[in-house]
């Protein structure tokens, strides 16, 4: 796995931009495998798709307590669930 240290621009539930926030992504060789946003680790569930807005190809992300979200595969863009 490869870590990298990224700013993506962050969506919330909602929509909204909320701006680039700073997370740490590991990389597995399809992309983003664990999160580290607003001081939780989101790991990778095995669910993918592609953003209806943007057409960018993107993975499902969950914490222990089932807290989610959605990253692209370059990890550029985030959204909040």
């Amino acid at each position: 796995m490869t870590l990298r240290i990224r700013q993506p621009q962050v969506t919330d539930t909602n929509g909204n931009a909320l701006g680039t926030r700073l997370i740490r992504i590991e990389f597995d060789e399809q992309g983003p495998a664990t999160v580290m946003h607003d001081g939780q680790r989101y790991e990778f569930t095995g669910k993918t798709g592609t953003h209806l807005k943007t057409g960018l190809a993107v993975r499902e992300m969950a914490t222990a307590r089932d807290a989610r979200l959605w990253i692209s595969l370059d990890g550029e863009h985030l959204w909040e669930d």
